[in-house]
Protein backbone atom coordinates (compact mmCIF):
# COMPACT_ATOMS: atom_id res chain seq x y z
CA UNK A 1 0.00 0.00 0.00
CA UNK A 2 1.60 3.47 -1.15
CA UNK A 3 2.05 6.79 1.08
CA UNK A 4 -0.57 9.32 0.82
CA UNK A 5 -3.14 10.93 2.81
CA UNK A 6 -5.78 8.71 4.37
CA UNK A 7 -9.45 9.65 3.78
CA UNK A 8 -12.68 8.66 2.47
CA UNK A 9 -12.91 8.40 -1.69
CA UNK A 10 -13.64 11.28 -3.48
CA UNK A 11 -17.13 10.80 -3.57
CA UNK A 12 -18.25 10.63 0.02
CA UNK A 13 -15.94 13.91 0.09
CA UNK A 14 -18.30 15.68 -2.31
CA UNK A 15 -21.52 14.45 -0.85
CA UNK A 16 -20.51 15.53 2.76
CA UNK A 17 -20.22 19.19 1.83
CA UNK A 18 -23.20 21.47 2.49
CA UNK A 19 -24.40 23.02 -0.72
CA UNK A 20 -22.61 27.29 -1.13
CA UNK A 21 -25.06 30.25 -1.50
CA UNK A 22 -24.03 32.86 -4.13
CA UNK A 23 -22.54 35.91 -2.73
CA UNK A 24 -25.44 38.73 -2.50
CA UNK A 25 -28.26 36.47 -2.22
CA UNK A 26 -31.02 36.57 0.07
CA UNK A 27 -32.40 33.54 1.34
CA UNK A 28 -35.49 35.11 2.51
CA UNK A 29 -38.23 34.75 0.30
CA UNK A 30 -39.79 38.53 -0.11
CA UNK A 31 -43.15 37.72 -1.55
CA UNK A 32 -44.47 36.84 1.73
CA UNK A 33 -43.50 39.80 3.66
CA UNK A 34 -45.04 42.28 1.22
CA UNK A 35 -48.52 40.51 0.74
CA UNK A 36 -48.20 41.05 4.38
CA UNK A 37 -48.26 44.64 4.36
CA UNK A 38 -51.06 45.07 2.11
CA UNK A 39 -54.00 45.08 5.32
CA UNK A 40 -51.91 48.16 6.63
CA UNK A 41 -51.92 49.87 3.78
CA UNK A 42 -55.66 49.37 3.27
CA UNK A 43 -56.44 50.60 7.07
CA UNK A 44 -54.60 53.71 6.51
CA UNK A 45 -56.66 54.41 3.40
CA UNK A 46 -59.80 53.71 4.72
CA UNK A 47 -59.21 55.58 7.83
CA UNK A 48 -57.73 58.38 5.95
CA UNK A 49 -61.17 58.86 4.15
CA UNK A 50 -63.40 58.40 6.58
CA UNK A 51 -61.76 61.00 9.12
CA UNK A 52 -62.10 63.11 5.83
CA UNK A 53 -65.41 62.82 5.36
CA UNK A 54 -66.31 62.49 9.05
CA UNK A 55 -64.80 65.91 9.22
CA UNK A 56 -66.42 67.24 6.06
CA UNK A 57 -69.84 66.77 7.85
CA UNK A 58 -68.93 68.73 11.05
CA UNK A 59 -67.18 71.58 9.47
CA UNK A 60 -69.60 71.90 6.48
CA UNK A 61 -67.15 72.15 3.54
CA UNK A 62 -64.58 69.44 2.38
CA UNK A 63 -61.82 69.37 4.44
CA UNK A 64 -58.40 70.59 3.10
CA UNK A 65 -60.14 72.62 0.19
CA UNK A 66 -61.86 75.56 2.49
CA UNK A 67 -64.93 77.12 2.75
CA UNK A 68 -66.97 77.57 0.17
CA UNK A 69 -66.45 80.82 -1.31
CA UNK A 70 -68.96 83.91 -1.17
CA UNK A 71 -68.04 84.98 -4.11
CA UNK A 72 -67.30 83.83 -7.90
CA UNK A 73 -65.60 85.19 -11.04
CA UNK A 74 -68.39 86.63 -13.67
CA UNK A 75 -69.26 85.14 -16.61
CA UNK A 76 -71.46 84.86 -19.28
CA UNK A 77 -73.48 81.98 -17.37
CA UNK A 78 -74.93 84.43 -14.89
CA UNK A 79 -78.43 82.98 -13.96
CA UNK A 80 -79.63 85.74 -12.22
CA UNK A 81 -79.80 89.32 -11.66
CA UNK A 82 -81.24 91.85 -8.93
CA UNK A 83 -81.57 95.69 -9.72
CA UNK A 84 -82.42 98.25 -7.22
CA UNK A 85 -83.04 101.86 -7.69
CA UNK A 86 -82.40 104.27 -4.87
CA UNK A 87 -84.56 107.89 -4.90
CA UNK A 88 -86.22 106.31 -8.32
CA UNK A 89 -88.25 109.51 -9.70
CA UNK A 90 -89.70 107.13 -11.98
CA UNK A 91 -91.43 104.72 -9.59
CA UNK A 92 -94.38 106.32 -8.64
CA UNK A 93 -96.10 103.51 -6.52
CA UNK A 94 -92.73 103.59 -4.40
CA UNK A 95 -90.88 106.57 -4.55
CA UNK A 96 -91.27 108.76 -1.75
CA UNK A 97 -89.75 112.52 -0.29
CA UNK A 98 -87.32 110.04 2.13
CA UNK A 99 -84.80 108.25 0.77
CA UNK A 100 -85.84 104.60 -0.30
CA UNK A 101 -84.08 101.53 -1.71
CA UNK A 102 -86.36 99.81 -4.08
CA UNK A 103 -87.07 96.94 -3.61
CA UNK A 104 -85.84 97.04 -0.18
CA UNK A 105 -86.50 93.42 0.26
CA UNK A 106 -85.83 91.24 -2.38
CA UNK A 107 -84.98 87.25 -2.62
CA UNK A 108 -82.15 85.72 -4.66
CA UNK A 109 -80.81 82.00 -5.25
CA UNK A 110 -77.92 80.29 -3.34
CA UNK A 111 -74.94 78.96 -4.98
CA UNK A 112 -75.78 81.17 -8.05
CA UNK A 113 -73.70 83.59 -9.56
CA UNK A 114 -75.82 87.19 -9.22
CA UNK A 115 -75.58 90.18 -11.37
CA UNK A 116 -76.67 93.37 -8.98
CA UNK A 117 -77.29 96.49 -10.65
CA UNK A 118 -78.09 99.47 -8.35
CA UNK A 119 -79.07 102.92 -9.98
CA UNK A 120 -78.71 105.90 -7.66
CA UNK A 121 -80.66 109.26 -8.56
CA UNK A 122 -79.98 110.88 -5.69
CA UNK A 123 -78.04 113.72 -5.77
CA UNK A 124 -77.39 114.27 -1.80
CA UNK A 125 -73.27 113.54 -0.78
CA UNK A 126 -73.74 111.71 2.60
CA UNK A 127 -69.80 111.65 3.11
CA UNK A 128 -68.32 108.41 4.93
CA UNK A 129 -64.98 106.79 6.37
CA UNK A 130 -62.79 105.42 4.50
CA UNK A 131 -63.50 102.00 5.48
CA UNK A 132 -67.60 102.56 4.15
CA UNK A 133 -66.07 104.02 1.22
CA UNK A 134 -64.59 100.42 0.43
CA UNK A 135 -65.58 97.54 -1.57
CA UNK A 136 -65.85 94.00 0.13
CA UNK A 137 -67.54 90.97 -0.36
CA UNK A 138 -68.12 91.16 -3.98
CA UNK A 139 -66.46 89.38 -6.87
CA UNK A 140 -62.34 90.67 -6.64
CA UNK A 141 -63.91 93.22 -4.31
CA UNK A 142 -64.97 95.51 -6.38
CA UNK A 143 -68.03 97.22 -8.34
CA UNK A 144 -68.17 98.48 -12.10
CA UNK A 145 -69.13 102.32 -12.31
CA UNK A 146 -71.59 103.96 -14.67
CA UNK A 147 -71.64 100.76 -17.32
CA UNK A 148 -73.15 99.55 -20.30
CA UNK A 149 -74.58 96.21 -21.24
CA UNK A 150 -71.60 95.38 -23.72
CA UNK A 151 -68.63 97.01 -21.07
CA UNK A 152 -68.82 96.91 -17.81
CA UNK A 153 -65.60 98.86 -18.07
CA UNK A 154 -62.91 99.34 -14.95
CA UNK A 155 -63.56 97.31 -11.84
CA UNK A 156 -62.60 100.00 -8.77
CA UNK A 157 -61.83 98.76 -5.24
CA UNK A 158 -63.25 102.03 -3.56
CA UNK A 159 -64.83 105.44 -4.12
CA UNK A 160 -64.25 108.76 -2.76
CA UNK A 161 -65.70 108.76 0.58
CA UNK A 162 -66.74 112.40 -0.18
CA UNK A 163 -68.56 111.53 -3.22
CA UNK A 164 -70.93 108.84 -1.54
CA UNK A 165 -74.76 109.17 -0.92
CA UNK A 166 -75.30 105.56 0.20
CA UNK A 167 -74.17 102.20 1.14
CA UNK A 168 -75.24 98.61 0.61
CA UNK A 169 -74.05 96.48 3.27
CA UNK A 170 -74.44 93.64 5.91
CA UNK A 171 -73.10 94.50 9.50
CA UNK A 172 -74.13 91.04 11.49
CA UNK A 173 -74.62 87.32 10.47
CA UNK A 174 -72.90 85.23 7.65
CA UNK A 175 -72.45 88.16 5.73
CA UNK A 176 -70.95 91.08 8.41
CA UNK A 177 -68.41 93.09 6.83
CA UNK A 178 -70.02 93.35 3.04
CA UNK A 179 -70.17 96.72 1.53
CA UNK A 180 -70.90 98.44 -1.58
CA UNK A 181 -70.45 102.68 -1.46
CA UNK A 182 -72.82 104.02 -3.99
CA UNK A 183 -71.32 107.33 -5.48
CA UNK A 184 -74.12 110.13 -5.54
CA UNK A 185 -75.89 111.18 -8.55
CA UNK A 186 -74.84 115.15 -8.06
CA UNK A 187 -73.67 115.00 -12.00
CA UNK A 188 -76.45 113.87 -13.18
CA UNK A 189 -80.19 115.90 -12.94
CA UNK A 190 -82.66 114.10 -10.77
CA UNK A 191 -84.95 112.08 -12.92
CA UNK A 192 -81.95 112.11 -15.01
CA UNK A 193 -79.25 108.42 -15.89
CA UNK A 194 -78.66 108.40 -12.15
CA UNK A 195 -75.07 106.45 -11.37
CA UNK A 196 -74.96 102.73 -11.66
CA UNK A 197 -72.78 100.15 -9.51
CA UNK A 198 -72.59 96.87 -10.92
CA UNK A 199 -71.15 94.15 -9.00
CA UNK A 200 -70.89 90.20 -9.24
CA UNK A 201 -71.82 88.04 -5.62
CA UNK A 202 -72.11 84.69 -4.73
CA UNK A 203 -74.00 83.72 -1.43
CA UNK A 204 -74.14 80.37 -0.39
CA UNK A 205 -75.95 79.96 2.98
CA UNK A 206 -79.45 80.32 3.20
CA UNK A 207 -81.88 82.10 5.76
CA UNK A 208 -82.67 85.92 5.83
CA UNK A 209 -79.52 88.15 6.30
CA UNK A 210 -80.36 92.54 6.87
CA UNK A 211 -78.60 94.76 5.27
CA UNK A 212 -78.53 98.69 5.84
CA UNK A 213 -76.93 101.80 4.54
CA UNK A 214 -74.31 103.46 6.76
CA UNK A 215 -73.88 106.69 5.09
CA UNK A 216 -75.82 109.64 7.15
CA UNK A 217 -78.26 109.97 4.75
CA UNK A 218 -82.15 110.14 6.08
CA UNK A 219 -82.34 109.79 9.85
CA UNK A 220 -85.80 108.27 9.58
CA UNK A 221 -85.22 105.90 6.24
CA UNK A 222 -82.19 104.83 7.77
CA UNK A 223 -84.43 103.58 11.27
CA UNK A 224 -86.75 102.22 8.84
CA UNK A 225 -87.16 98.83 7.22
CA UNK A 226 -88.06 99.17 3.63
CA UNK A 227 -86.24 102.61 3.37
CA UNK A 228 -82.30 102.40 3.69
CA UNK A 229 -82.67 98.70 5.38
CA UNK A 230 -84.25 96.11 4.06
CA UNK A 231 -83.72 92.26 3.93
CA UNK A 232 -82.39 89.81 0.95
CA UNK A 233 -83.55 86.20 1.76
CA UNK A 234 -81.25 83.88 -0.05
CA UNK A 235 -83.31 80.27 -0.54
CA UNK A 236 -82.20 77.30 -2.25
CA UNK A 237 -82.08 77.16 -6.36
Amino acid sequence: MGQGAIGPPDSDRVSNQEPRQESGSDPTPRGPVRRNLLPYIVVVVVTFFVTWFVLATITGYPVGLGPAPVAKAPSSTSTAGVILAIDNPFDTARNSTADQFAPANFTVPAHTLLEFTIINFDTGLNPVSPLEATVNGTVGDCIYLNSTPTSLGPCVNSVNPGFVAHTFSFENGTYSGFNVPIPSANESMEGGTGTTVTFFAYFNDTGTFYWHCEAPCDPWSMATEGFMQGTMTVVAP
